[in-house]
Parts: structure tokens; C-alpha cells; sequence
């Protein structure tokens, strides 16, 4: 055998390496829920920080835009539980006890809210007060949570949660001074939150692979929509 074809041999063999090396690395690197957020994140951008996140953190949020948030996340809080709910309906048997848990979690967040509207004089249940979009978001859970299938539920519930994590964290991250929603602040950016937020994540991916390219297409969708509405949520307090 030529000196050319050993070097030539030699060149064929550290370019299969090379390749086995690429392959294996996108491969670790690459997760939906990343795929997830990055095909959204032009649409996060706009969301964090929102106005209403930056006033929180500045300490300059009006009684009134304050209260809009309140009573709308009150009743998308309440939906909320319905939609899980739903989701438990059709949960694997090894997933039961989590989304149990869930749901008792989440039903909490509901005495949180109760509790600042006593303070601050705020009728929760006045649904002349709950905006369109509001209603619109739930319906679309709700739907989604009804007539989609598992990896949808999951990828519209790691959206929402995940999007509330990342914006009372920055909250959190950047607050002036002392804050009269520091309960707020503090469950939602809370170390219990972030776990239960990652956990979700860690469904997400498992399942996904799981599960076809058609699969995954809707989940895709699913998490683009979702992460329009919170866009729109936050957007109630002002408008």
C-alpha cells in the first residue's frame, strides 16, 4: 500500500471520528424543551421583562394595574386546576401521584391570592372584571387539555409555569427595596417552584422521545400559542 492511500485512510478514519464526535454532541445538547423556547423566544423577549414586571420591581405598579393582574391570574389560576384536572384524567399511572400533588399545589396559589385582595379591598369573584383574553387563554387550555394528546398537555403546562418562573425571577433578581408582593415574588421565583417547574421539564423530554415527529409537531405549536397567550396576559393589566 502508497504512502497515499495510508494518508488517505488515516484522513477517512479521523473524519468518521470527527463526525461520531459532532453527532454524539448535538445529540446531549439537544432537548425539546430547548427546541421549545428557542423557537419562541422572540415572543419571551417581549414578555421578560414585561411593563407590569419591571413596575412590580420597581416598586411603581398602580393600585389599579396591580388589581387587573390580580383578579384575571385569580381566575386563571382557578381554570387552572380544571385544566390539570383534565390532564390527570389521562396521566400514566407512574405520573398519578405528581399531578395529584399538583393540582394541591397549585390550589394554594389560590389563598395567596385571596389573601392580598382582603388587603387591598379587591372582589375576585366580579367576573364582569375578567378580560376576553383571560377567557381566551383558558379556553384554549382547556380545549387543549380536553382533545389534545399527552405531549401537548405537557408542553402547554411547561410553558406557562416555566414563563412565570423566569418573570418573578427577574422580579426577584432586580426589586428595589422592600415590596408589598413579596409573597408573590417569593413563590414564584422560590426554590419549591423552580424544582416543580424543572420536574415538568423532565417529563417534557422523556416523553417526548417517546413520541413521533407528528407528535412533537403539535407540542411545537401548542408551546408557540401558549407562549403568545402569556404574552397577552400580562398585557390585561394595561389595557
Amino acid at each position: 500500500m502508497s504512502v497515499f492511500t495510508d494518508g488517505l485512510d488515516l484522513s477517512i478514519k479521523v473524519i468518521k471520528v470527527l463526525e461520531l464526535i459532532l453527532i454524539g454532541s448535538v445529540s446531549m445538547s439537544s432537548k425539546f424543551s430547548d427546541e421549545l423556547l428557542e423557537t419562541s423566544r422572540d415572543i419571551w423577549r417581549r414578555f421578560l421583562p414585561h411593563r407590569f414586571l419591571r413596575e412590580v420591581a420597581d416598586n411603581t405598579i398602580s393600585r389599579e394595574a396591580f388589581a387587573k393582574w390580580l383578579i384575571n391570574d385569580y381566575y386563571f389560576v382557578k381554570n387552572g386546576i380544571r385544566f390539570m384536572a383534565l390532564i390527570l384524567a389521562k396521566t400514566p399511572d407512574e405520573l398519578l401521584s405528581f399531578f395529584a400533588e399538583s393540582i394541591y399545589y397549585i390550589s394554594r396559589e389560590l389563598d395567596m391570592f385571596e389573601r392580598k385582595a382582603g388587603e387591598l379591598g379587591i372582589d375576585l369573584r366580579s367576573e364582569s372584571l375578567i378580560d376576553l383574553r383571560a377567557k381566551a387563554y383558558v379556553n384554549y387550555l382547556l380545549t387543549i387539555a380536553s382533545i389534545g394528546g399527552f405531549l401537548e398537555n405537557l408542553a402547554a403546562l411547561y410553558c406557562e409555569e416555566k414563563a412565570y418562573l423566569e418573570a418573578w425571577s427577574w422580579v426577584r433578581e432586580n426589586l428595589r427595596g422592600e415590596s408589598p408582593h413579596r409573597e408573590f415574588i417569593n413563590h414564584w421565583s422560590s426554590k419549591e417552584f423552580r424544582e416543580y417547574v424543572d420536574k415538568i421539564e423532565k417529563l417534557l423530554n422523556e416523553y417526548a422521545e417517546r413520541h413521533g415527529e407528528y407528535e412533537k409537531r403539535r407540542a411545537r405549536e401548542v408551546f408557540l400559542e401558549v407562549s403568545k397567550y402569556e404574552l397577552l396576559f400580562w398585557d390585561i393589566a394595561y389595557t
